[in-house]
């Protein structure tokens, strides 16, 4: 486990905890060793999946215990997403054998998301192109491709939608696509994402709302955003 800053993100969040894992890591073994309850539908999952929810609880444990909480284990809430303790919240991630969290005190923040992903394949690009970005988004991210190439430059706006969709998930109470968030401007020297919603999905997130998520990159294949929704 290895702190993560994300000083330059946004929003003041705290260090995230990431922590890498092996596919092989989810039998009861592994869970009872850091006391952590495997939920029956994860437990039907493939080796892999299993692995990849024991390492993101612990690190949202790690979190949770620098913010000031006495944990132990994060359940699944109702809707599947993890059951924040009254008082905090927080995000967890996982990709390409790796896991991170953060947690932090919910009085000045209504909602909070990180995601990693591993740079898309040139066979994805025109995936990524037509089901999460549009023309002026495109263009949008012209700069940032400049500074980390193409694959790179889609990879980070499809992640900093994803942690636009964990922040704003448990408000808006309901599955929204890539198109209700629009990237109007993407710095790299920042290492800021400007962007708004591009429609209106609860009576606190109207259209056109402004959001600035972060993101950096973990190495040349990787790369982590968030989103710190305010009140």
């Amino acid at each position: 486990m290895r702190r993560l800053s994300l000083a330059r993100h946004p929003g003041g969040l705290p260090d995230a905890f990431l922590l890498a894992f092996d596919a092989d890591e989810g039998d009861d073994t592994h869970f009872s060793r850091f006391g952590i309850a495997c939920p029956s539908s994860v437990a039907r999952g493939v080796p892999k999946r299993r692995a990849e929810y024991l390492a993101g609880r612990r690190a949202a444990v790690a979190a949770l215990t620098e913010a000031g909480v006495r944990a132990v284990d994060l359940a699944i809430g109702p809707s599947r997403a993890p059951a924040w303790p009254a008082g905090y919240t927080g995000s967890i991630t996982h990709a390409a054998r790796i896991a991170a969290a953060v947690a932090l005190r919910d009085g000045a923040v209504r909602g909070v998301g990180i995601d990693i992903e591993r740079v898309v394949s040139a066979s994805a690009l025109d995936a990524i192109v037509q089901s999460v970005v549009d023309t002026s988004e495109r263009h949008a991210l012209d700069e940032l491709a400049r500074g980390v190439g193409l694959p790179m430059a889609l990879t980070i706006a499809f992640s900093a939608k994803e942690s636009f969709y964990k922040a704003a998930a448990a408000t808006v109470g309901r599955i929204f696509d890539f198109g209700a968030l629009k990237i109007i401007r993407a710095q790299a020297s920042a290492g800021t994402i400007e962007a708004e919603t591009a429609e209106p999905l609860a009576p606190s997130l109207p259209a056109g709302m402004r959001f600035r998520l972060g993101f950096s990159l973990l190495d040349d294949a990787s790369a982590i955003t968030s989103c710190v929704w305010m009140r």
